[in-house]
């Protein structure tokens, strides 16, 4: 989930505040003397209220009002500390402006407004890459390109900036999370495991991270290790019905199934709109080994639930009522759905969802390993 979104989320954007100027007093820098001292004045001059306005700024029209005085100063013949502190300072206006197109494309995409929100983030990467033109080591910059890029889906590419931004400040949590999430959707889930490790090192309470850390071992079949993190997780944050969720999974994995029952079940009393709880209780109840957690006419319920809250495009809710009308011996119906299913399906999914079609077919309800 970078704390970018759904994908689940990257951090979010970093606010930086105007302290950018590094300890440089304008007014004691030295005048180079093959500069015109009348042209290094007026430079000061420039960026003295430049300065000034960044302290203050916190609008689009401000952010935009330090560049124009920025670039004014540009045009005048300049000594070496001017030139890079006028550069350092429209750097910071530029990812100032980025992180304004930011929030806007998130609160346009909340409010359904996607045709915008794609705008504004492409607004939004534009100003960052701007940022990182003038100003090639700003990590904050480069952090919020690489969400940016994250947003678009731009794996390799997010990689690569929060890979620069660990190496400029390792200290920084989010760089390491960040890294972290992308190399998720990636499918390098040890090294997921290495930066998930590196931001719980940062900040051991941060149940998200832990989460992350205990999804990235889940998919290395590290159950044990998956289900300590994901425990501490739940103890930091036991209002989280995805955590539960994420450990119900894990539950399953180790045949512990009352135990992933009770954590579904705690899931979609805390959340009863979690079409993932609906979906994982349904699938436990239609397809347990055990008889005794089998349960038809509550997995057909639930499984309903599920597909409603999943949508129609998502391959698991019509995957998951066809196991549950598979146990109920309906297996014309669930042969119908799980077609449907593998259709949704993305291609690492196939396999599975071909088996199980192929037992409703032979008139057999599939059964969990």
């Amino acid at each position: 989930m970078l704390r970018i979104a759904p994908v689940q989320k990257i951090a979010p954007v970093q606010k930086i505040v105007p302290s950018i100027v590094m300890g440089i007093i304008l007014s004691g820098l030295p005048v180079a003397a093959q500069q015109p001292a009348e042209s290094i004045d007026q430079a000061k001059r420039l960026l003295r209220q430049a300065h000034a306005t960044s302290l203050q700024a916190e609008s689009l029209q401000q952010y935009t009002e330090v560049i124009r005085l920025c670039e004014q100063v540009s045009s005048l013949a300049l000594t070496e500390d001017l030139d890079e502190y006028e550069r350092k300072l429209r750097s910071w206006a530029h990812n100032q402006r980025g992180e304004y197109y930011h929030e806007r494309a998130g609160s346009s995409l909340e409010a359904g407004r996607s045709t915008v929100a794609a705008q504004m983030d492409d607004q939004a990467l534009r100003e960052f890459e701007t940022a990182i033109e003038l100003n090639p080591d700003y990590w904050k910059a480069l952090h919020n390109r690489g969400v940016s890029r994250a947003v678009k889906r731009q794996w390799d590419l997010a990689h690569q900036d929060f890979s620069r931004v660990v190496e400029l400040k390792p200290d920084y949590v989010h760089g390491w999370f960040n890294r972290g999430e992308v190399r998720m959707q990636q499918e390098r889930f040890a090294e997921a495991v290495d930066d998930y490790s590196r931001a719980i090192e940062l900040d051991p309470q941060d149940p998200v991270a832990l989460k992350r850390r205990g999804n990235a071992q889940l998919q290395l079949r590290e159950f044990q290790h998956a289900l300590s993190d994901l425990d501490h997780a739940v103890k930091l944050a036991p209002d989280d019905a995805d955590a539960l969720v994420d450990r119900a999974e894990v539950q399953r994995r180790l045949a512990r199934w009352q135990a992933a029952a009770d954590d579904y079940s705690q899931a979609i009393y805390l959340d009863n709109q979690s079409g993932r709880a609906y979906q994982g209780a349904a699938w436990l109840m239609a397809t347990c080994p055990d008889s005794k957690m089998r349960n038809t006419d509550l997995a057909l319920r639930a499984a309903r639930q599920a597909s409603e809250l999943l949508g129609p495009e998502d391959y698991r809710g019509p995957a998951t009522m066809a196991a549950a009308l598979a146990q109920a011996g309906d297996f014309a119906k669930a042969t119908e759905l799980q077609n449907e299913a593998i259709q949704l399906a993305p291609p690492e999914r196939l396999d599975d969802l071909q088996q199980r079609l192929d037992q409703y077919q032979q008139q057999q309800p599939y059964r969990e390993p």
